[in-house]
């Protein structure tokens, strides 16, 4: 039992010595803090690891930080934290409309449904970040401090299936609740919001290439293209809206009858350290899976991860509601070609 305390005490101060040491270096590129302040674009130049560079994320969030730990109320006493509200972040409602911060909300319960899954994707990440942290500990950790760290892993996979099913959820959540009064809204109305988001979007483009041009040497001394004064500012390329009924998964094995011993036991260890699933298809193949993704490049970083935890030819397989679909119908589906 004092064997398995110490064990759980250094794999607590590694994680914090990871996480201290992903802030440091965060914090060393030098960061441009832009956010909504009173209707207002406010950007800044901070050194601090609690702001992020703003660029387009998979999680089509930008965190940001303020001081003020006053609350903005919005109707029905929902409230969003003044710290939180000017965050800058993409979701596409339709084909014509594109929000880019909580007060472009038009119905107070849809902003809620996208706050709630907002922060559960805060929660991903970080679970996602602290979970493969612990696999590099575990692949070079003693046998008895491996015990300790695969609970550790196994209680976050779960938390990160559970999140994985439930983020997309309230995102189209949130997302029908605001089409619904899009549809009903007048042509001349559609047009404003428009111009009112691309006065938004030239703003923050604009402030992205002046922070570029103020901290170029950070830049060129990493990037493998010399970047030139008059090279003008690139517009990023629209994210591609994510098919929340999309799973990919990681297939490590496919058998018929009696699984062979040497898979039997490798399927054994991975369980202990990744959720293992497993179904019988309509030809008698037992299939064996791992994950839970929603897009494709996170499914090759899984993909990789897994073969090099000893799985020979991993395979990515897609499913659509529960069947599984080829990848190219996958991918055109998720917008991903």
């Amino acid at each position: 039992m004092l064997i398995f305390l110490k064990t759980i005490l250094k794999i607590s101060f590694l994680l914090l010595f990871f996480s201290w040491a992903n802030n440091e270096l965060l914090a060393c590129k030098g960061i441009l803090n832009i956010h909504f302040k009173n209707d207002n674009l406010v950007s800044a130049p901070f050194f601090s690891p609690d702001y992020f560079f703003i660029q387009e994320h998979s999680d089509d969030t930008i965190p940001t930080k303020n001081n003020d730990d006053k609350v903005i109320k919005t109707e029905e006493e929902f409230t969003i934290p003044n710290r939180l509200a000017g965050n800058i972040f993409t979701f596409q409602v339709n084909s014509d409309i594109t929000y880019r911060n909580f007060g472009h909300f038009v119905k107070n319960q849809s902003r809620k449904i996208f706050f709630q899954a907002w922060l559960l994707e805060k929660e991903l990440l970080n679970l996602t970040s602290e979970t493969d942290s612990l696999r590099k500990i575990y692949s070079s950790s003693a046998s008895e401090q491996k015990e300790a760290i695969t609970v550790l892993i196994l209680k976050n996979e779960q938390r990160i299936i559970s999140l994985n099913q439930e983020i997309p959820v309230l995102y189209q959540n949130a997302r029908e609740e605001e089409d619904q009064y899009w549809k009903s809204a007048s042509g001349n109305e559609i047009v404003r919001f428009q111009e009112k988001i691309k006065i938004i979007n030239d703003s923050i483009e604009l402030a992205n290439h002046k922070f570029r041009e103020q901290n170029k040497d950070i830049y060129t001394s990493t990037a493998d293209t010399l970047i030139l004064d008059n090279e003008p500012p690139k517009t990023p390329e629209a994210k591609p809206e994510i098919s929340s009924e999309i799973v990919y998964k990681i297939q490590i094995g496919a058998y018929k009858g009696k699984i062979p011993d040497p898979a039997s036991k490798l399927i054994k260890k991975l369980s202990t350290i990744r959720k293992i699933e497993n179904y019988t298809d309509d030809k008698g193949v037992k299939v064996f899976t791992t994950g839970n993704l929603r897009n494709y490049n996170e499914a090759l970083t899984l993909q990789s991860q897994v073969k090099q935890e000893g799985v020979k030819t991993p395979v990515i397989a897609a499913y659509l509601k529960g069947k599984r679909i080829t990848l190219s119908e996958a991918r055109k589906l998720n917008n991903e070609l």
